[in-house]
C-alpha cells in the first residue's frame, strides 16, 4: 500500500523540483552572467518541459489508481497557475516595453526596462510562494493516501 502512496507523491515532488531547480537554483547559478536572456530562457524552457511532463502524466495515467490519477491532475491544475503567472508577466513586460519605446534617452530606457523587469516578476514570485505552500500540503496528503478534496474522481 505504501507503493501507491509513493506514486501519489511523485507529481507533487516533480512540481516542487521544478520550483526549486528552475526558479531558484538555475537563476542563482546564472545570475553572474551578462546575458540575462540566458537566465530567463533556460529557466523557462526547463520549467515548461517539467510542466509538460506533468500534463502528460495527468492525462495518460489511466493504468494508475484513482488516488494517483487525482494527484497528477491536481499537480497539473496547479502547474496551470504557474503558466498563467508566466503569461501575466509576459504581458506586463511586453506592454511596458512597448510604452518604453517612446523614451528617447537610451540609458533611461535601460533603467526603466530594468525596473519593469522586476515588476513583471512579481506575479511569478507570488505564484511560486503559493505553490510551495499548496504543494507542500499536497505532498503530505499524498504520502498519507488522502484523496485531494477538489479532485475526487
Amino acid at each position: 500500500m505504501s507503493e501507491i502512496y509513493h506514486d501519489a507523491s511523485k507529481p507533487h515532488e516533480r512540481l516542487m523540483f521544478n520550483v526549486a531547480i528552475f526558479h531558484f537554483l538555475v537563476p542563482a547559478i546564472l545570475f553572474g552572467t551578462e546575458n540575462l536572456w540566458l537566465i530567463f530562457s533556460i529557466s523557462l524552457l526547463g520549467s515548461l518541459m517539467m510542466i509538460g511532463s506533468i500534463a502528460y502524466k495527468a492525462y495518460n495515467s489511466h493504468d494508475q489508481t484513482a488516488l494517483v490519477q487525482a494527484h497528477w491532475k491536481l499537480a497539473w491544475k496547479r502547474s496551470m497557475y504557474l503558466l498563467g503567472a508566466y503569461l501575466v508577466a509576459g504581458v506586463i513586460f511586453g506592454i511596458g516595453s512597448f510604452l518604453l519605446m517612446a523614451q528617447a534617452d537610451e540609458s533611461m530606457r535601460f533603467i526603466q526596462r530594468s525596473v519593469l523587469g522586476w515588476f513583471a516578476l512579481v506575479p511569478i514570485s507570488l505564484t511560486l510562494i503559493a505553490l510551495i505552500v499548496l504543494e507542500g500540503s499536497a505532498l503530505v496528503q499524498s504520502r498519507k493516501g488522502i484523496m485531494p478534496s477538489e479532485m475526487k474522481l
